[in-house]
């Protein structure tokens, strides 16, 4: 019986040369090492996508989109850092304003938790149980609104009363003084110029105290409308940032 012979094996049919074996390590080790200098050191935007697009460009293994990358939480943060920036010059230009026109006497400004508070006490507007505004308030209330009109923000009104009740016709309770004094304020500030869309009227009858009622003077305190100037920006900014927000006890 003849003897068989071992079949050979033709050239090529155990795969790649064994250089190219040793070529992908290497290259391998390299890409390893160049992302490890990379990780140690500090590099550019435009200098990385150009090492790396030679790099893999070289290697053959992708290719690399010379578009910029997105760089989301710097952008976030850069926003942040601008928006905030802006509301503290809005807030500091305000108060000058104030200042400016001799109303900072007549008129507290906070900055509060919700943006912009700006406080007036009853008698600086309206006539002891009424809600129609006298002709010193209409003046002050016009200088303000000016200001405010270009301010983007959101607008809430609301008026406040002390603890003494009232039972008039035309108002009930407190709940109707109150309101109809925001009300008041609103349509003035409306029809000087601020959108209606940004304003919004309350009335908070006497609820929400500043001071207790244990005076003739803590309840002058307590009689008072109260305008906010909405950051929502700010509220947004101080949740994602911890930022510290000076805020206004009111009770």
């Amino acid at each position: 019986m003849a003897r068989k012979g071992r079949k050979k094996c033709k050239a090529g049919e155990q795969g790649a040369p064994a250089w190219m074996v040793t070529y992908g390590d290497l290259m391998s080790l390299l890409l390893c090492f160049f992302v490890m200098l990379v990780s140690m050191s500090s590099i550019t935007e435009s200098k990385f996508r150009e090492a790396m697009g030679s790099l893999l460009g070289a290697l053959g293994v992708m290719s690399f989109d010379s578009t910029p990358l997105r760089m989301e939480n710097l952008t976030k943060t850069e926003r942040y850092d601008e928006e905030i920036e802006r509301i503290r010059e809005e807030f500091n230009e305000f108060k000058m304003y104030l200042k400016d026109e001799g109303l900072d006497e007549v008129i507290e400004v906070f900055e509060t938790d919700e943006g912009m508070l700006i406080r007036m006490e009853d008698p600086v507007l309206f006539p002891v149980g009424r809600a129609e505004m006298n002709d010193t308030g209409r003046e002050i209330l016009k200088k303000l609104t000016f200001m405010l009109i270009d301010f983007e923000s959101d607008i809430r009104i609301e008026g406040h009363t002390d603890d003494i009740p009232i039972n008039t016709s035309k108002f009930p309770s407190n709940w109707e003084l109150s309101a109809g004094r925001a009300i008041s304020v609103l349509r003035l500030m409306n029809s000087s110029g601020v959108p209606g869309i940004k304003l919004t009227a309350i009335g908070r009858g006497e609820y929400h105290p500043i001071i207790e009622n244990t005076s003739d003077e803590n309840r002058s305190q307590n009689r008072r409308v109260e305008i906010f100037v909405d950051y929502k920006e700010m509220m947004k900014i101080r949740d994602l940032r911890g930022l510290p927000i000076q805020e206004e006890n009111n009770g």
